[in-house]
């Protein structure tokens, strides 16, 4: 019943994603850029190109290709755009043109990033992250056999000496959250923002068949940190400096497990770094902290909408994906749970289907329709649950999840 539901939705809202200057009318103007995953056309792109509908995907291909880039991530600007088309492209000769213009650019701006992370004096969440850096960068260039962020992310796993003391090489100099003091700097554990981003990058680039100097020994590193800040099978959001260097471990109640941060996106990445490394008890510790997130009461996890990044729709993609990887029969029952959550939170008064609701007291748009925040990204995660199979266009690369 839930999967025929979850069917229904997800055609609801591509019909109501369907045209693109609609759709730019409806979204809130601060949020939108076309040429963005997370808010924008290339998310919606993704869920027509995964649905099939050859048509919608290349009207919303081509309203961001008219659009001039506000910045350059994996989920903005010109690397957004060649992902998009890529996932577009299921026929020799798809999009060939764009390709053919974007494939260049894309890799000569990644290789000038790679350079200037490398020659920058402090390390920033925008060297390394998915978002804006050299992990969500990496994934689009191992499509091209580009190693040079594979190489940057090893060397970032070197301990760098602070107080007589080695510590991790990934400490951020600046604060968690915008705005809020600096301290000492700290180490971020969520996968959107954190080094489990860099794990993934580097699980999935062994796995397929890269294998560079230091690659195994910086993959055994970050395991064995993340391993060590486990708290009941939950991580904290960040680790200050001083705490790693009197190896305190925060206390605090379990945050929300999601994809952003917290359980779903940490156990994501060690179950692929244990897939890559043929290393059963890190996939299996992965399995067990999933588990101990989903024995928590749902109630008290303290989500507030269905988006992919901190929300319902996260946890059903991750918490399926790993079910049916590992064959774990709980698993995949809890994910059944998640996705009812999520049809649960379909309001069809709403313009696209599903509310956002912003994190920690911010103000935001309601209506959002991109990957990461909006009704692309949950129709998506509900669609691959409802068929039982991987994505067929592999958009949750986007999220270093594949």
């Amino acid at each position: 019943m839930t999967a025929a539901r979850a069917a229904e939705i997800v055609e609801e809202v591509a019909g109501r994603l369907a045209d693109p200057a609609q759709v730019a009318k409806l979204a809130n103007a601060v949020a939108w850029h076309p040429m963005s995953l997370n808010e924008g056309c290339l998310g919606v792109a993704l869920l027509h190109s995964e649905l099939g509908r050859r048509e919608e995907a290349q009207a919303f291909l081509a309203a961001a290709a008219q659009a001039r880039p506000g910045r350059h991530g994996l989920v903005d600007g010109l690397p957004a755009l060649l992902f998009a088309a890529r996932a577009a492209a299921s026929r020799p000769g798809d999009h060939g043109g764009l390709l053919s213009r974007a494939e260049p650019a894309v890799r000569a701006l990644i290789k000038q990033r790679v350079e200037a992370e490398t020659t920058s004096r402090a390390v920033r969440f925008a060297a390394y992250d998915v978002i804006e850096g050299l992990s969500g960068l990496g994934r689009l260039a191992l499509a091209y056999g580009d190693t040079e962020p594979i190489s940057y992310l090893i060397a970032l796993t070197e301990p760098i000496t602070v107080d007589g003391r080695p510590v991790p090489g990934w400490l951020v100099p600046h604060a968690c959250v915008r705005g809020e003091p600096n301290g000492d700097g700290h180490f971020n554990l969520g996968l959107a923002h954190g080094i489990p981003g860099p794990l993934a990058l580097l699980a999935l680039a062994y796995r397929e068949g890269y294998r560079l100097p230091g690659h195994e020994r910086a993959i055994e590193r970050i395991v064995t940190w993340l391993l060590g800040w486990a708290d009941g099978w939950s991580w904290p959001p960040a680790v200050t400096l001083r705490q790693e260097l009197d190896g305190a471990v925060p206390q605090a109640p379990p945050i929300r497990p999601a994809w952003c941060s917290g359980a779903g996106g940490v156990a994501r990445a060690l179950f692929l770094a244990g897939d890559a490394l043929g290393r059963p008890e890190w996939r299996q510790a992965a399995v067990r902290a999933l588990r101990a997130a989903l024995a928590r009461p749902w109630d008290t996890w303290g989500m507030v909408d269905a988006s992919l990044c901190h929300g319902w729709a996260g946890m059903l993609h991750i918490t399926s994906r790993v079910a049916r990887e590992s064959g774990d029969t709980a698993l995949l029952e809890a994910a059944d749970g998640l996705a009812r959550r999520v049809v649960d939170a379909f309001r069809p008064q709403a313009p696209f289907g599903f509310d956002y609701a912003a994190t920690d007291g911010a103000e935001a748009p309601l209506d959002r329709v991109g990957l990461l925040e909006g009704a692309a990204g949950i129709a998506l995660a509900l669609h691959c649950h409802a068929g039982g199979e991987p994505p067929s266009t592999g958009w949750d690369a986007a999220l270093l999840l594949n």
